[in-house]
């Protein structure tokens, strides 16, 4: 057999063990496929009803300006981190384009920058609005900075994936991937060449020094919305206290008000001198202050229920906001950081795993992007 020839019957095999690679990341792949539809229907919803209010004028978008830039930003970190994963997912052993790579590498962590920072800018406007209303407040001319400087900032810090990236070339014995994927026998031992697109084509000092500059950056970005949110909670759950103790005082005080009211009412009427006009005017006058107390109560009462909602709400905020953020972005660093680092690992991960450690484990570099959804 010529060499032209072995070269492209080698293709063929390499192509083929892709295939079977593939296929055996199916489950993974699949969970990508929805987070795509998910996070795109999901977003795009976000956008149409900011988009109805704008066209109305509300006031409910008063304060809400990052709202709808945020929506836009995770629907594009969605679209772009999903098809990055699944282009990946289907060209394991073929990614030949070694600028395709750091392009797409560098496109798939920006975004999810841009998306991660807005959040914090979110968090320090609503901190500067609940805890600090009679202070400066983000102007309309700094909200617009923000935006260029969140995205000026995620350029500049995911720049260097560029440079890191890339196409990492070799030859590899298809005996390593038997536990991973049904290997048929005419690839059983065969050393066939690969080229893989890595996130970094060589584990050097720089990469672990710019990785773990990131590690603390998100790690720092994640203790900064906790200690904004933290005093928010207090806040809000301070004054739904007070407001809880003073509707309990004025049920007490109305139904005071109440009997002292039929107390008077029996009086008058024991006496013998008390015309019948007096009783009509003094029953008007029980009338409006009962209907003034019923005004009061109800008023208190959606008083006591709004800030109940909020209650909830900023509970549910937080946990969206923090604990969702926290789990699905670590496991993305901790994964990379583990898989570079311990060849243990690593080995396990490509020929020792089984069928399900292979696609959870191979679910955590992309786990970030239910954050965007």
């Amino acid at each position: 057999m010529s060499a032209r020839n072995r070269s492209s019957y080698s293709y063929e095999l390499v192509l083929e063990l892709n295939s079977l690679f593939a296929k055996r990341s199916a489950q993974t792949s699949a969970v990508t496929i929805a987070i795509i539809v998910i996070g795109t229907i999901g977003n795009i919803f976000v956008l149409a009803a900011y988009w109805k209010l704008f066209k109305r004028k509300s006031k409910q978008l008063k304060g809400r300006y990052f709202m709808p830039h945020l929506a836009v930003a995770d629907l594009i970190a969605c679209a772009v981190g999903s098809f990055v994963f699944l282009y990946f997912d289907f060209h394991r052993l073929i990614f030949t384009s070694d600028v395709g790579c750091r392009l797409s590498t560098f496109a798939a962590w920006s975004t999810n920058s841009v998306s991660v920072l807005m959040l914090l800018v979110i968090s320090v406007n609503r901190y500067l609005k609940i805890c600090r209303p009679h202070h400066p407040q983000m102007t309309l001319y700094w909200k617009r900075a923000a935006l260029i400087i969140i995205t000026v900032v995620s350029i500049i810090s995911c720049a260097p994936f560029l440079y890191f990236s890339g196409v990492r070339q070799g030859r590899t014995n298809t005996t390593e991937f038997a536990d991973v994927i049904d290997l048929p026998p005419h690839l059983h031992n065969k050393v066939l060449p690969y080229h893989q697109c890595a996130t970094a084509k060589d584990n050097t000092i720089w990469w672990k020094i710019y990785y773990s500059a990131l590690f603390v950056v998100q790690f720092g970005n994640m203790v900064a919305m906790i200690v904004l949110y933290v005093p928010m909670g207090k806040i809000i759950y301070e004054k739904y206290r007070q407001n809880k103790l003073s509707r309990t005082i004025s049920r007490t005080a109305g139904l005071s008000d109440d009997r002292g009211t039929n107390t008077a009412n029996n009086e008058s009427n024991d006496e013998s001198g008390v015309h019948s006009t007096d009783i009509v005017e003094s029953s008007e006058v029980t009338s409006r202050n009962l209907t003034d107390l019923t005004q009061v109560r109800k008023h208190r009462g959606r008083q006591h229920k709004a800030w109940n909602n909020a209650k909830n709400r900023f509970t549910i905020m937080f946990l969206v906001v923090v604990i969702v953020y926290a789990i699905t972005n670590l496991p993305t660093f901790v994964f990379l950081y583990t898989y570079f680092e311990n060849n243990r690992f690593r080995r396990y991960f490509i020929s020792d795993s089984s069928f399900e450690v292979f696609n959870l484990v191979l679910s955590l570099p992309r786990i970030h992007l239910i954050n965007n959804i």
